[in-house]
C-alpha cells in the first residue's frame, strides 16, 4: 500500500490584486506520477513554485511527508526532499555541465554521496557524461533539459516537480525525455508533472487534475480523462 507523500489543501496564491490559484486541493502518493493540465495562465506553474517555496501561499496548506511547507524557506524544502525542474530549464550557461550538476548537490556534505549521485546521473544521462566539461550554454535544448533533470536528481529528492519538460523540443527528443522521466520514476522518485501536451501528460501519469483559471475542474485516472469528452474537446484536440 503506497502512502501519501504530498497533500495540498485549499491552496490560494495571489500576485497583488490577482488571485492566480483559488483554493486548490490535490494529492500525490509515493511512487506516483501525477499531472496537472490546463491552458496557459490556469495557475499550474504558480502551484509548483509555491510548493517549492518560490512563491508564498495566501492561504491553505501544503504537507509533504507530514511536514507543513507553506512557511518553510526554499532551501529547506530542497533539504526536505523536493526538487524543482523549472519551465525553460534555467541551467547556468557559463558553468560547465559538471558544475551545473554539482550545484544540485550543494546541500550534501559527504563527498561519497555526491560521487554516487554523480555516477547515477551519468548512468541515466550518458550524454551529460560525454559533455561534462562543456559549457551548459553550448548544449542543445534537449541536452539542457537533460541537464536540468540531472541537476534535480543530484539533490537526492524524493519528489520531482517538472514544469513543461517538452517545451521547445523536437518530437523525437521529447520522446527520449519522457522515457527518461518514466525511468526516474521507476527508480523511486515521485513526480508532479505540468505538461502543455495534455495527451503526453495523460499517457505518462497515472492520475491527473485539470486546472481552469485557478480551480480544479476535473480529476481522475489518466485513462478515464483520455476518454472524457470535456478533456478531449478542450485539451486533446478531439
Amino acid at each position: 500500500m503506497s502512502s501519501r507523500m504530498l497533500d495540498v489543501k485549499d491552496l490560494a496564491v495571489s500576485y497583488g490584486m490577482i488571485t492566480a490559484v483559488k483554493g486548490v486541493s490535490f494529492n500525490l502518493d509515493e511512487g506516483e506520477i501525477v499531472a496537472l493540465i490546463g491552458a496557459n495562465g490556469a495557475g499550474k506553474s504558480t502551484i509548483l513554485r509555491t510548493i517549492s517555496g518560490l512563491e508564498r501561499a495566501k492561504s491553505g496548506s501544503i504537507q509533504f511527508l507530514g511536514k507543513e511547507l507553506t512557511k518553510m524557506p526554499a532551501h529547506k524544502i530542497v533539504e526536505a526532499g523536493i526538487a524543482h525542474v523549472p519551465e525553460g530549464r534555467r541551467v547556468f550557461p557559463r558553468l560547465t555541465v559538471k558544475e551545473n550538476l554539482m550545484l544540485g548537490a550543494n546541500i550534501v556534505k559527504e563527498r561519497s554521496i555526491i560521487q554516487q549521485r554523480l555516477e547515477r546521473t551519468y548512468l541515466t544521462f550518458p550524454r551529460l557524461k560525454e559533455r561534462q566539461a562543456q559549457l551548459a550554454g553550448t548544449l542543445s535544448g534537449g541536452e539542457q533539459q537533460m541537464l536540468a533533470l540531472g541537476r534535480a536528481l543530484m539533490t537526492g529528492g524524493k519528489l520531482m516537480l517538472l514544469d513543461e519538460p517538452s517545451m521547445g523540443l523536437a518530437p523525437i527528443i521529447v520522446e527520449d525525455i519522457f522515457r527518461i522521466i518514466k525511468e526516474i520514476n521507476e527508480a523511486g522518485t515521485s513526480i508532479l508533472l505540468i505538461e502543455q501536451n495534455a495527451f503526453l501528460a495523460l499517457q505518462t501519469a497515472s492520475r491527473a487534475y485539470v486546472l481552469e483559471t485557478g480551480l480544479i475542474s476535473i480529476e481522475g485516472k489518466s485513462s478515464d480523462l483520455l476518454k472524457d469528452d470535456r478533456v478531449r474537446e478542450s485539451y486533446l484536440g478531439a
